[in-house]
């Protein structure tokens, strides 16, 4: 198959698409709806007018940057420092639109008069304000369940590619987790913890559980939208919110809307930012004579006596002598790191009339790593119009284009620990020296550095095509139908010739390539129905009807190839391999129906009641169907009558709870039945001595009958509060999800065979139960509101726990097996599992260290108790066993996780502060591994005789203990807090740039990452927040940016 063809197809669309779009736009501005003619406009032409003004709060204190718009024509101007305006206006009877972020819309008549001073009710939180949740819209009174929103404008102040990575502390029950530096990459989102163990890494934590992500109303990929083009983004969290998305959003739904047009006069946005990254967080190696001060502490453990030549007492190689006798050191990890830089540009069109509105936006984001090569730059486009034709019939399309090209690099700083800090990095015409330090065996960390040598690249290409038809065939009723038409293509390709890394330190003299495709693509079909009602003014009830149908498919191809004649061909010329290692295509289909009900009904607004019915048939299962319900109620204590006496410092109360059902069949396709393959290194089967057929053999895969839906019943109760009009809010969800059925490959027992030598046949099977529980709070609201001054101030906070509960393996596993898949009932599905070192043996304590064979200066573990056949256990006391002392050290997630916002305004000026915290979690920080290796880290402060450190042990040359226990230094408390984003901004006064026809211009700089303070002082020169990782480290950043809006 030709699989550029339907991208051709594909951008030609698109392209026709967006041409069509750009000339409705234009069209629109000339000849808008009704629109007088000539002789119309002369007579009933009226004379322009000037009208100036104040704006103001409720308190008299004047709001400078409060947005004026015309209403007919879209004319906008922006307030000066001290809340003045001027605009020119084309006659007396407009009507202008008055705005400010955390106030009211205000409408002013304007009425001949010139000038005019407008009041602005503050809404911190408007209770009116509307909420999108699953297939539809709510009013923020009107939620029975657990819904946060986020508002576009948090997420374009944060620097950062994806636009999930704003959201980090937040949503209160959202995890946001950034696992590593690498360009491009994109953060792991978990809405209130695991609740599966199917495809779980105990790499990677919280693989398998990512939510349901919905752009504009259709299943789709928030790396295709570039921050700027958000207009908000909601995080659906409990089972009456998501139950309407069924088994898609077991894993709780993120919804992002993009800004649309409006009618008016078009706008046009400029955003544009250019950061550089660096300072990465990793430990600086020791040198010269601090190397050498820890090399004589190195002796002296093992020999108990100061060394009187160290180098060759410690038989340091002849290569390596000169250089530290003549001081010739070298920063390894310096060598690998690189000043990276990020830039995103951002334009935006916006307008129409009454009947055709438009949009186009075009985006860049640029982002180089810190190490050379890795590099990624992405295209963003999306088009969209709207089109009423009269008061039945409305259509319209949204166009999303993507193209990400990107190259990454090996992961490098690693092994710069084990050189010594000598050497020479490059060689005298500037080409990277492959073996520097003189061996002629070492290969230099940074051999992929050197053009043409290494190559790791992968394209994508994401598009969708989402156009919809509604009518309204009476009063309160909408008929909708949605189609989306989504494609992605990716292409990787890798490269190493014989002086690469890996090749060099095999010692393999050959040129080695690999190349792969993956095409996927398929649709969504949806039909929506409406309808509202209103009985005898006090009865309010909403229905919305929805069946989708929704299609999918993969095709996959792959080659890998050694013997290569140039290095120029890199993955392209793989037909000309001299030994083909591998190739494979592939094809997978799935289907899934769906058709779902929700019925809302509300009594004066105060008694609020939903009930959701989803049925789900998908393709991948056994048992296809399932039925998910859920219902919620909620009650506004604050408008009954007995709370009459509380509304001038209660603003609102509200109870809410709910219960519901969710499920999961987040599977491989093809999972529940027996797959085959042709073995062609069989012999084939002849018929007839001429006619031949190959062989099948069975895949690893064996088929379940009774492979079902994993479920999980979901619980929450929600308290919503707001004091002193609004000012102050806070909202408290507590929730418990019991989940069933858990989905997984169960290996089957050694007596079933094999289906290699390695590797047992497994059934994918319902094996366990798990259960959630945790806490949530958020609070805002601003606590100063001062002339020309304003601070606002939002809280998140989130208190989880995860338990597996139950695992139903039979005989098929063992628990040697069970341990390595880091399964373990009564903790949490990401468990930390090995070693737990409790400090380092002192001195004083020398006696009892010898009990478990150790010496002051060794790692000091928790031991398990040994019971032996008598049933008589030695309480802990034995020496350190390297197969009974592992135990369950933490887990991977937080106990508890916070954030908090702050934004002060003043005048022109803004300055926003972000701190987030991750407390009780451990890390399995691979960077502190590196201790006692040829590179000693700096900061990692160990132990001496006369420095009686509890962090690291005593540095050794062979010692049994340090040695053989040394992992459960890497296993370490990694609670955290940082300041993740610190801005400040200025926006010039709108009198000074609107005579050029600009409406507002912000300057704005942002420090991000500028600071972080660990529980753990071994994690002093480490990020915890990517898990202690030690490929790609993340890093500071320091961007200076525009927003310019004409």
């Amino acid at each position: 198959m030709n699989l550029f063809l339907p991208t051709r197809i594909f951008l030609r669309s698109f392209i026709r698409g967006g041409s069509l779009l750009v000339f409705l736009l234009l069209a629109t501005q000339v000849f808008a709806k009704n629109g007088p003619t000539n002789r119309e406009a002369s007579a009933t032409q009226k004379a322009p007018i000037t009208v100036t003004g104040t704006v103001v709060d409720e308190k008299g204190a004047t709001v400078p940057g409060a947005t004026i718009k015309v209403k007919s024509t879209g004319k906008t101007t922006i307030t000066d420092i001290n809340g003045a305006f001027s605009i020119a206006l084309a006659s007396g009877d407009e009507t202008l639109i008055v705005s400010f972020v955390g106030y009211k819309n205000q409408e002013v008549a304007v009425k001949n008069r010139t000038n005019i001073r407008v009041t602005l009710e503050s809404a911190i939180s408007d209770l009116d304000e509307v909420v999108v949740i699953g297939y539809g819209t709510a009013k923020k009174r009107d939620l029975t369940g657990a819904v946060s929103s986020v508002k576009g404008s948090d997420i374009a102040s944060n620097p950062v590619s994806n636009p999930l990575e704003a959201l980090q502390g937040r949503v209160a029950g959202l995890d946001v987790q950034r696992n590593s530096g690498a360009a491009g990459s994109a953060p792991t989102m978990l809405i209130r913890g695991n609740r599966t163990v199917y495809g779980a890494d105990i790499t990677k934590p919280n693989q398998g559980s990512e939510p349901l992500y919905i752009v504009d109303g259709i299943q789709g990929s928030p790396t295709s939208i570039n921050p700027d083009d958000i207009e908000t983004i909601d995080v659906l969290k409990d089972a009456s919110s998501t139950a309407i998305y069924g088994s898609a959003g077991a894993n709780g739904v993120i919804i992002i809307t993009t800004k649309k047009a409006k009618a008016g006069k078009a706008t046009i946005d400029v955003d544009s930012y250019y950061g550089i990254n660096g300072f990465a967080s990793y430990p600086k190696p020791l040198q010269g004579a601090a190397w050498l001060q820890y090399l004589q502490d190195k002796y002296f453990a093992s020999n108990g006596k100061q060394s009187t030549d160290i180098v060759s007492d410690l038989n340091i190689p002849a290569y390596a002598r000169g250089p530290i006798q003549n001081n010739q050191y070298v920063d390894w990890v310096n060598e690998t790191l690189k000043r990276g830089a990020q830039q995103n540009h951002h334009l935006a069109i916006r307008g129409g009339s009454e009947n055709i509105q438009g949009y186009f936006s075009l985006g860049y984001i640029g982002e180089k790593g810190i190490y050379k090569g890795d590099e990624v730059k992405s295209y963003n486009m999306r088009t969209g119009a709207d089109v009423t034709f009269s008061k039945l019939f409305k259509a319209g399309i949204q166009n999303t284009i993507n193209m990400r090209d990107g190259s990454t690099s090996s992961s490098v700083v690693n092994k710069a620990y084990g050189l010594y800090p000598i050497g020479t990095p490059y060689n005298a015409d500037g080409s990277v020296n492959l073996f520097p330090i003189g061996d002629g065996v070492t290969v230099s960390p940074i051999a992929n550095y050197e053009p043409g040598v290494y190559r790791n690249d992968t394209k994508n290409i994401y598009g969708a095509i989402n156009p919809y038809i509604e009518f309204h065939p009476i009063k309160n009723l909408s008929v909708r139908s949605n189609m989306s038409y989504i494609f992605g293509y990716t292409r990787k390709g890798t490269f190493d010739n014989e002086k690469s890394y890996f090749n060099a330190s095999q010692a393999q003299n050959i040129k080695e390539a690999s190349y792969g495709t993956n095409l996927n693509y398929g649709y969504i079909w949806e039909n929506i129905i409406n309808y509202n009602l209103t009985l005898f003014k006090d009865h309010s009830l909403a229905f919305t009807g929805i069946t989708s149908l929704n299609n999918s498919k993969t095709e996959s191809s792959s080659i890998s190839g050694q013997g290569l004649d140039y290095d120029a061909f890199i993955y392209y010329n793989l037909g000309a391999s001299s030994l083909i290692t591998n190739k494979s295509t592939g094809y997978t289909e799935q289907n899934k129906i769906s058709y779902a009900g929700r019925f809302n009904y509300s009594y004066k607004g105060k008694y609020l009641l939903t009930v959701t019915d989803r049925f789900d048939g998908v393709s991948q299962l056994v048992k296809k169907w399932a039925q998910f319900p859920s219902v919620a109620v909620g009650w506004r204590v604050s408008d009954e009558d007995f709370m009459k006496s509380t509304k001038n410092w209660l603003s609102n109360l509200k109870l809410r709870g709910s219960y519901g059902i969710v499920g999961n069949s987040n599977i491989k396709p093809y999972s529940s039945l027996t797959q085959v393959a042709s073995n062609s290194a069989s012999t084939p089967i002849t018929l007839g001595g001429t006619a031949a057929l190959p062989i099948y053999v069975l895949t690893k895969n064996v088929a379940n009958e009774d492979l079902t839906w994993e479920k999980s019943y979901a619980t929450n109760l929600g308290l919503d509060m707001s004091f002193f009009n609004n000012r102050l809010e806070f909202t408290a969800e507590a929730y418990y999800t019991d989940t069933r059925g858990l989905l997984y490959d169960r290996p089957l027992p050694s007596a079933s065979g094999g289906f290699d030598a390695k590797t047992a046949y497994v059934k994918t099977s319902n094996i366990g139960t798990s259960t959630n529980r945790g806490f949530e709070l958020t609070a805002s609201g601003q606590p100063i509101v001062a002339k020309g001054f304003r601070w606002t101030s939002t809280l998140t906070y989130t208190r989880a726990e995860e338990k597996l509960t139950s695992l139903d393996l039979g005989n098929s596993i063992t628990p040697s097996q069970l341990i390595s898949l880091n399964l373990f009932v009564g903790s949490p599905i990401y468990t930390a599992y090995g070693y737990k070192k409790i400090g380092i043996w002192q001195t004083s304590e020398a006696t009892e260290a010898a009990t478990y064979g150790a010496k002051p200066g060794d790692i000091k573990l928790q031991t398990v108790p040994i019971v032996n056949a008598s049933g008589v256990s030695d309480n802990g006391v034995h020496t350190y066993s390297t197969t009974n002392d592992k135990m369950v050290v933490g887990h991977y997630n937080p106990n508890w996780q916070a954030g908090w916002q702050n934004t002060f305004n003043y005048k022109g000026f803004d300055i926003n502060i972000y701190i987030t915290a991750r407390y009780g979690q451990v890390v399995n920080a691979q960077l502190l591994g590196y201790y006692n290796a040829t590179a000693q880290p700096e900061s990692y402060n160990y132990w001496t005789p006369n420095n009686p450190s509890n962090d690291f042990p005593q540095p050794y040359v062979g010692s049994t203990i340090n040695t053989n226990f040394s992992s459960a230094l890497s296993l370490v408390d990694g609670s955290y807090w940082k300041i993740k984003n610190l801005t400040l901004g200025y926006t010039i006064p709108s009198k000074l740039v609107s005579k050029v026809g600009i409406s507002r211009i912000r300057f704005y700089g942002t420090a991000y990452n500028p600071f972080i303070f660990t529980r753990s002082n071994m994690l002093k020169s480490v990020d915890p927040e990517n898990g202690g990782s030690d490929s790609f480290p993340l890093y500071k950043q320091l961007v200076f940016g525009m927003n310019l809006t004409f």
